[in-house]
């Protein structure tokens, strides 16, 4: 066959001309940080805790641990540093039990969290090694239930789950949070809330112990609101009473912000919380945790939770739609840059995140976070602006 000279020219002149065309600039340009400051530190926390573990170092990890809760040492994100540490060193053991957990074998997830238990028992006795081993057990309890009320479960996943969760609390009742002034133990205390035979009766109680031991930490008033869901241990009722009743306790810190925390917890999880929300509460909430902390961390996680966990079609004037609003003011007043990460795993009720791994989970981050934002600033992007951050703030610029 004779080869097409035209077809050859033709090809050229193609490639010639969108030589000379630029790509199209995207219609949000936004500097995009990886690791975010958070997620660095918490990487770095959590591989001192394995590091220590794996050399057995275990009063060495002790001391970290105890220092760290009682000095109230957090990351970016205002997480507590104690409890990165405690999940890096059991994470082995953790993992190995879970591998057993996903085999179906009980007696080998036993035999593991023994053999880690035997480690620290070799050592002078110290709360912070009994604190290690009852969350080891709590993490595998979760295991064997997944996803499921307990009273669901296969005979063998309830006893398993319900033998873990035993082990847990006898530990956890050896120590008294406050004689102790250790936080952590008081986050241990609800995490076996579950091992309780009147859940109901304690869970208000127990987490306000632990927010008065730990105020300045979002992750313990968000824990409230999660277990205080209908679903769990409370009711709308008494989410929005002890939404309320926070403020109160966390007024010198936060302002308003501890009534949004409480709601949040509950929001990433169920939307049912909609139902008892203020929205003009929690909008106040949302501006005072923003002017105390006005860090991009921050910001990247409460416009995830406005614009993409609330995010959505939504009625003019419900609860749902002024809040998601606050996506608006959230970007324009404090987003400068992106934080992949938390776009990524920030929780979306009804969608589990996938299992993917760094590369994945930043990609899918980015294109979560740029897709909000297009879609929340349509109106503007579809006449040929384009939305660009800068650390100044927010611009609109016409065309490319």
């Amino acid at each position: 066959m004779r080869p097409n000279r035209h077809a050859d020219q033709r090809a050229l002149r193609v490639r010639r001309v969108t030589a000379t065309v630029p790509p199209l600039r995207p219609r949000v340009e936004i500097a995009v940080r990886t690791p975010g400051p958070d997620a660095a530190q918490r990487a770095e926390h959590f591989a001192r805790g394995l590091h220590l573990a794996r050399q057995e170092a275990w009063e060495e990890l002790a001391d970290l641990m105890v220092a760290a809760d009682r000095e109230k040492h957090l990351t970016e994100g205002l997480f507590p540093v104690a409890i990165i540490l405690s999940r890096g060193a059991r994470s082995d053991a953790v993992q190995a039990a879970r591998d057993a957990v996903r085999r179906g074998e009980p007696k080998t997830a036993c035999a593991i969290l023994a053999t880690f238990r035997a480690a620290l028992e070799d050592e002078q006795e110290r709360p912070a090694f009994d604190g290690l081993a009852a969350m080891a057990h709590v993490d595998v309890a979760l295991a064997w239930r997944g996803a499921s009320a307990p009273a669901q479960l296969s005979a063998q996943r309830r006893m398993a789950y319900g033998w873990h969760m035993a082990e847990a609390r006898k530990l956890v009742d050896h120590y008294n949070a406050f004689e102790s002034g250790l936080s952590s133990w008081a986050a241990l205390r609800c995490a076996v809330l579950e091992a309780d035979p009147a859940p109901t009766a304690r869970v208000a109680d127990d987490y306000e112990d632990l927010i008065e031991l730990a105020p300045e930490t979002p992750v313990h008033m968000m824990a409230m609101g999660q277990d205080l869901r209908p679903r769990r241990f409370g009711s709308w009722e008494m989410l929005d009473r002890q939404a309320r009743r926070v403020i109160g306790q966390t007024s010198d810190i936060w302002g308003m912000a501890g009534y949004a925390w409480v709601y949040i917890g509950a929001l990433e999880q169920d939307a049912g919380a909609l139902r008892r929300v203020d929205a003009e509460l929690f909008t106040e909430g949302l501006h005072d945790i923003l002017e105390r902390h006005p860090t991009q961390d921050m910001a990247n996680r409460l416009a995830a939770f406005t614009g993409l966990t609330l995010g959505g079609p939504s009625e003019p004037g419900t609860a749902r739609r002024r809040i998601a609003d606050a996506f608006g003011w959230i970007t324009q007043d404090y987003l400068r840059e992106l934080h992949p990460e938390i776009w990524a795993t920030a929780p979306s009720p009804g969608r589990p995140l996938p299992k993917e791994d760094l590369q994945d989970t930043i990609r899918r981050g980015r294109m979560r976070a740029i897709s909000t934002m297009a879609e929340y600033y349509a109106p503007a992007l579809d006449v040929g602006r384009r939305l660009v951050f800068t650390p100044d703030g927010v611009r609109m610029l016409k065309g490319d």
